[in-house]
């Protein structure tokens, strides 16, 4: 996250609506724009659980989701912080309730399945103990897990511990990239036929 965002930062919302999807997909190699649609969830979801669930687990801080902004080289995406606010010993439902903010909305603006993008959003929640070592979010991510829009994304038969490896119910639909197979959570073994 850029503590000094400059100049070409804007709100979320306004980097998504200003062609953040196909600036995606030009930079996979033009796969549907679907995909650049699912991308844009997955990328946005990803930095947000690392910017409030590791903050809150390790610091016991939420930061002001309002005060986000974004920008992105070729569709590789970057939050800043254009203030530094924020909030001390925050609940699981203010956490839950400041994503929903960001999330809500993105998710609401496509037209693929709420069901595969907030599948995006749960897998990139599961993976956030893992991916930053950190397993004092464990418990956070856990309770998440279980509130609507994100249980029941990810096959509780397959997912063991939160720190260990999921599989979701949905695909991402990265299969679709040129060149690409499925990921390691993905909904299919193989990659279905296009």
């Amino acid at each position: 996250m850029d503590l000094a965002p400059g100049a070409g930062f804007v709100p979320l919302a306004d980097l998504v609506a200003g062609g953040l999807a196909e600036r995606i997909c030009t930079r996979l190699g033009e796969p549907p724009r679907r995909v650049g649609e699912s991308a844009v969830v997955m990328g946005v979801a990803s930095r947000l659980w690392s910017v409030t669930v590791v903050s809150a687990a390790r610091d016991g801080v939420l930061v002001d989701v309002e005060a986000l902004v974004g920008d992105d080289d070729e569709g590789a995406l970057v939050l800043g912080l254009a203030q530094p606010r924020g909030f001390l010993d925050p609940t699981v439902e203010e956490v839950d309730a400041a994503i929903q903010r960001v999330l809500q909305p993105l998710v609401e603006s496509f037209d693929l399945s709420p069901h595969l993008l907030w599948g995006n959003v749960a897998a990139s929640l599961h993976a956030v103990p893992r991916v930053h070592d950190l397993p004092a979010a464990e418990p956070l991510v856990a309770d998440l897990l279980t509130r609507a829009p994100y249980a029941g994304q990810l096959d509780a038969s397959l997912a063991g511990p939160v720190a260990g490896r999921a599989r979701r119910r949905t695909c991402c639909l990265f299969y679709l990239v040129p060149g690409a197979g499925v990921c390691g959570d993905c909904v299919f073994d193989v990659a279905p036929r296009r």
